[in-house]
């Protein structure tokens, strides 16, 4: 720029002389200023040669800086190609880094996947190997009780078909107790609860005694209410009914489930499944109903049935079905006798009956 401003400060010089010598060249007045005139033309090409020095150096100073200029600007390109190079080289390795992240995260899922499968898969193994081993320790347990104390969890369980006494458990906080098990009649395993043949037991009893159960288990007797509400909430169980009348005839009811409520329930007839047999459906009227006996009324009578009839049962207003009646032969509704109306449809009095009952399972 220095150079630039002094080269028109001389080119402003020089033109002032050479228009000044034109003038005195045009008036002429001595031949002084012809010495001038000559002068003027010298100092013009002497101003001359130094514009022209003067452009040669600007043209080659230009051209420097247009050399600089173009090597500044290959050194900005290759700047700006290795930033761009740099930028993708950041940009590849995040993106190879995302792309690990992404890996190592499916694979930890994949791993936290397996893990709580592998939990699972453990905790039902050991479910399973635990309900086993439980299994197996009833089973040996069973086996052991049936060996030592010649007991068994039913008369199904009994190993032999021989009817006869045995010992009968249920709960661990239950003796177990005698009864007679019928292995013969109908596949056999059926539990007797009640069974009359003679008249010589009388059933005309208390609450007490229903509920502990009275007579000999290979005799006339009644097993015990709580016993059967025991065995039937253990027990998913038929029952079925034998009958006999004093002229020979016998039939039976069957019935394909059974269960009695608690003590607190009034051991009332809680199930009585699908009938079948011979001998009619007589005890249906009695399903839902307490037992009563003489000294607890729970029948839906005004009156007391069981002291009337002279027996504990499911009375309700008072009964088609009487098994633990008078031991008595006699027919017609009103005479107090052990009856069951569906046998003969003619309440004609019975001589015996066998109350059994065998679980499903």
């Amino acid at each position: 720029m220095d150079r630039i401003v002094w080269f028109i400060v001389v080119w402003f010089l020089a033109t002032a002389v050479v228009v000044s010598s034109d003038r005195n060249m045009v008036h002429p007045k001595s031949p002084a200023s012809i010495n001038e005139s000559g002068f003027s033309l010298e100092l013009l090409l002497t101003n001359n040669d130094i514009l022209h020095h003067m452009l040669r150096e600007l043209r080659e100073d230009v051209l420097e800086q247009r050399k600089i200029i173009a090597e500044n600007q290959v050194q900005l390109n290759n700047t700006f190609q290795l930033l761009a190079k740099m930028q993708q080289e950041a940009n590849d390795r995040h993106a190879e880094d995302a792309a690990k992240m992404a890996n190592l995260q499916l694979e930890l899922q994949k791993q936290r996947e397996e893990i709580v499968k592998n939990r699972v898969e453990s905790s039902k193994r050991t479910s399973e190997l635990g309900t086993k081993l439980d299994g197996d320790h009833q089973q040996i347990r069973k086996t052991l009780l049936d060996i030592q104390l010649d007991s068994y969890w039913s008369c199904k369980d009994v190993p032999t078909k021989v009817s006869g006494t045995y010992k009968i458990r249920m709960k661990e906080n239950l003796d177990p107790f005698q009864a007679y098990c019928a292995q013969v009649s109908m596949g056999g395993g059926w539990m007797e609860i009640q069974y009359r043949s003679k008249g010589e037991l009388d059933f005309n009893r208390n609450w007490m005694d229903y509920r502990k159960g009275f007579g000999e288990v290979n005799e006339e007797h009644w097993i015990g209410l709580e016993k059967i509400y025991q065995f039937t909430k253990e027990h998913n169980c038929e029952l079925i009914v034998w009958m006999k009348d004093f002229h020979g005839n016998d039939k039976y009811a069957h019935y394909d489930a059974f269960a009695i409520g608690s003590e607190a329930e009034g051991y009332y007839l809680k199930t009585l499944g699908s009938h079948s047999g011979t001998a009619g459906d007589s005890l249906r009227q009695h399903e839902g109903s307490k037992f009563s006996t003489a000294d607890r009324d729970n029948d839906a009578s005004d009156s007391n049935c069981a002291k009337i009839y002279e027996g504990g049962w499911w009375y309700k207003n008072c009964y088609n079905a009487l098994l633990n009646g008078l031991y008595r032969n006699v027919t017609g509704k009103n005479e107090n006798k052990i009856e069951w109306y569906g046998f003969n449809n003619d309440w004609r009095g019975l001589s015996y009956t066998r109350m059994q009952l065998r679980p499903l399972d």
